[in-house]
Formats: C-alpha cells, sequence, structure tokens
C-alpha cells in the first residue's frame, strides 16, 4: 500500500514537473520580443453581432448554471445501484480514476491558458488591437462555455461515482451529476485555438507560428488527460470540449477576421 501511494505521488510530480516546464516554454512565447511586422486592424467588430454574441452566451451560461444549482446529489441507494458495466467500454477506464492533486494541475492548466491572452497586450505589434482581440476570445470562450453549462443539464454522473475508493462526501454533491462535457478542456481548448488563430492571422510570417500551433493542439489534450486521471470526466467528455473549444474559436475568428 505504502508502495502504490509512493508510485502514485511520485506520478503526480511528474506530471506538475511537465505542466511547469510547459508553462515556462507559454511564457517564453508570450512574453518575448517578436519584431514581426503584424498585419494591423485583422479584426473588425460589429456591434449588434458582438453585443448578440455576448448576451446570448452570458444569458445561457448564467440560467443554465442557476439551474444546475437545484439539481439533486444521488441518494445512498443511487449511489449502491451504480454499476461500472453499465458504461460503455471506450469510457469505462475512467472510472477507476482519482485524484484530487492531478484536479488541482488541471486548475492551474485552465487558467494559465486563460492568461496567456495577455500577451497581446504587451507585443507591440498587436497592443493596439488588443481590446478586439479579446473581444473574440471572449465570445469563443464564452459560446464555448454556455454550451457546456447547457449540456450539464443532462446529468451524466462522473466516473469517481463508481470509483468505490473515493470518500462519499466527494459523491454526494450535485456537481457530481455533471460530468458531460468537460468545460476545462473546453475552456483551454478555447483560448489556445483562439491565440493560434490570431497570432497566424495578424502575424502570418511568424517563425513562432508552428510551435504555436502545436501548443494549441497539445494543451487542451494534456488538459483532458488530466481530468480523466483525476476522475473527473470520461474520455468522451473531454474529447467532446476539444472539439466544442475549437469549433468556437474557428466559428469567432471567421466571423471577425477582415
Amino acid at each position: 500500500m505504502v508502495a502504490e501511494k509512493a508510485l502514485q505521488f511520485n506520478s503526480t510530480q511528474n506530471i506538475t514537473n511537465l505542466i511547469k516546464k510547459s508553462g515556462m516554454v507559454l511564457i517564453f512565447f508570450v512574453f518575448s520580443k517578436m519584431p514581426i511586422q503584424a498585419q494591423s486592424n485583422a479584426y473588425q467588430l460589429k456591434t449588434g453581432m458582438d453585443l448578440g454574441i455576448a448576451l446570448g452566451s452570458s444569458s445561457v451560461f448564467t440560467s443554465c448554471y442557476l439551474l444546475q444549482k437545484k439539481v439533486q446529489p444521488l441518494s445512498q441507494a443511487s449511489l449502491l445501484q451504480l454499476n461500472r458495466k453499465s458504461i460503455n467500454a471506450f469510457d469505462r477506464i475512467a472510472t477507476n480514476q482519482w485524484n484530487p492533486s492531478i484536479a488541482k494541475v488541471s486548475d492551474g492548466v485552465a487558467i494559465g491558458a486563460v492568461l496567456m491572452q495577455s500577451y497581446f497586450y504587451f507585443n507591440k505589434s498587436t497592443r493596439s488591437d488588443a481590446f478586439k482581440i479579446s473581444v473574440v476570445t471572449f465570445e469563443s470562450f464564452m459560446l464555448s462555455q454556455s454550451i457546456a453549462n447547457a449540456l450539464k443539464l443532462t446529468k451524466r454522473n462522473r466516473p469517481f461515482l463508481y470509483n468505490p475508493e473515493v470518500p462519499l462526501s466527494f459523491k454526494y454533491k450535485s456537481d457530481a451529476r455533471m460530468s458531460f462535457f468537460s468545460a476545462h478542456t473546453t475552456s483551454v481548448s478555447s483560448v489556445c485555438f483562439s491565440f493560434a488563430f490570431t497570432h497566424q492571422y495578424y502575424m502570418p510570417n511568424s517563425k513562432y507560428n508552428q510551435g504555436i500551433w502545436i501548443s494549441a493542439f497539445t494543451l487542451p489534450a494534456v488538459e483532458g488527460f488530466l481530468r480523466v486521471k483525476a476522475g473527473k470526466h470520461y474520455p468522451s467528455d473531454v474529447i467532446t470540449g476539444y472539439l466544442v473549444g475549437l469549433g468556437s474559436a474557428y466559428l469567432m475568428h471567421q466571423l471577425h477576421k477582415r
């Protein structure tokens, strides 16, 4: 038992160190000076459309959040009836996972991805258009989050509910019934792809574009992996979140580019 816990701790430490190293790479991309000629005024805001998207997404997000507060946690009798075999074979692996430390790491990745957008305020090539970029990124983020919040009302049980090693204090919560789909993954996907689309569009000749695109595809996948390892989501939850985040970023980019 001691050896198993030590192995689990070392695994968590390795993942944490990997995330920290990835963060160093991101900081380099975000705050390094890139003397690239930018395409100025590349995004165009449209007042009516932008207000509609922002208010509509925010309304859906808020109303669904309030509805989630009314969802009742599973009773003890319902928990005892849960059976891993009722989960499809593809997702069943997640029912064996549980690691609160990895869940905290995934929180850090999500926050770091959002803060990464501050790059456009520091870079002299995009500083003048930073507000427009922020609006497009915000709309992409809110669109993906409103979809995630709406679909959480389908009340899919989180995988840790099927794990007998998880304390009951975690299981007797309304949030334990909101697995589909991963809002963490879709938020990282949305902001990372928004960053890549924007950087490519404003600085098409930058030598950093390839690395930024690789990071944009990789970081949401890492976030999804962490959410599954934490026991918070099934593989299908994080795959859906990944695609929704990518789709929302692409849509907002297409709607606003000149």
